[in-house]
């Protein structure tokens, strides 16, 4: 009997967890499906962005803007992470920050000091408690990000680069691929890989090979004034695609939770009809005897 009450007290408590992590599977996957609308919306303004850059590297403009010129020796460096405020997502979270330890320990080899700045509870918690230096922490990142969002994490570290702060900038996020593909990726943010950005604009950017312009105002004050908002776009493309790997990872996460609570429900039912059935038959068994023994 107290095998029987046991069970039983089991399969109630792995039902509601089962209530709790189903719930959670439909709420993360109604934010992935807004999170995924946000990234392909931010795709196409990109795209322009870099059309535009390529169009005005084409007309001949200098590339000695600060924010594109490359910095040798490179002394110092700041690594920002991106990771989640919450967990129940699997290993998104540990795979982001073994992602930026490892890029820590690179740029440390080549004889480079590194600083360390994190956006996310979980990367935050995680890399104190680790004993590396965080010197600045975001922990107010909703998962509906915005622009303004993105330039709040982005505008201070681009007026330290240009006080010359650092030689380098990266930052480490999730990479929206597909919705099977999110891979943990470092980017180089500053100083923008200008060559890098006119070969991703592609096709777009082939008729500017040779269009003729006439730049008003000139191309390096278009340059000028396109660039930091293309450094905020790309920030800000990063944190979309964050979010939105962060929702396909809990979905995942409950969905396997959810599966593997219906299974234990089964196995568990199973052994209760089992006790229960054991129970019945030693009752049967005791009734049989007791009947036997009174006509012996």
């Amino acid at each position: 009997m107290a095998k029987t009450k046991e069970l039983r007290g089991r399969i109630r408590s792995v039902k509601s967890t089962r209530k709790i992590t189903k719930t959670m599977e439909l709420v993360a996957t109604s934010k992935m499906k807004r999170a995924q609308e946000r990234v392909s919306a931010a795709g196409p303004y990109v795209q322009k962005l870099r059309e535009v850059l390529a169009a005005a590297i084409s007309g001949g403009v200098k590339l000695d803007l600060p924010l594109l010129q490359t910095r040798e020796p490179v002394k110092k460096v700041l690594v920002q992470l991106l990771t989640a405020n919450r967990g129940l997502c699997g290993g998104f979270n540990a795979n982001l920050i073994k992602l930026a330890k490892k890029t820590i320990a690179e740029q440390r080899e080549l004889g480079r000091e590194v600083r360390l700045d994190v956006c996310g509870k979980k990367g935050i918690a995680a890399l104190r408690f680790q004993k590396y230096e965080i010197t600045r922490a975001i922990t107010d990142m909703t998962d509906k990000p915005t622009f303004a969002d993105a330039r709040r994490l982005v505008d201070p570290l681009i007026e330290e680069y240009l006080k010359g702060a650092f030689d380098e900038i990266y930052i480490v996020y999730s990479h929206w691929k597909s919705m099977g593909s999110q891979p943990p990726s470092v980017l180089k943010l500053l100083p923008v890989d200008a060559g890098a950005a006119a070969a991703q604009a592609g096709k777009g950017a082939a008729k500017y090979k040779t269009a003729e312009f006439i730049f008003s105002p000139s191309a390096k004050e278009i340059l000028e004034d396109l660039l930091p908002k293309y450094v905020v776009q790309t920030v800000y493309t990063c944190i979309a695609m964050n979010v939105a790997g962060e929702q396909v990872a809990r979905r995942t996460a409950m969905k396997s939770a959810t599966d593997n609570a219906e299974d234990m429900i089964k196995y568990l039912t199973r052994n209760l009809n089992r006790a229960r059935q054991a129970a019945i038959t030693q009752e049967i068994a005791e009734i049989v005897g007791g009947a036997a023994a009174m006509k012996g």
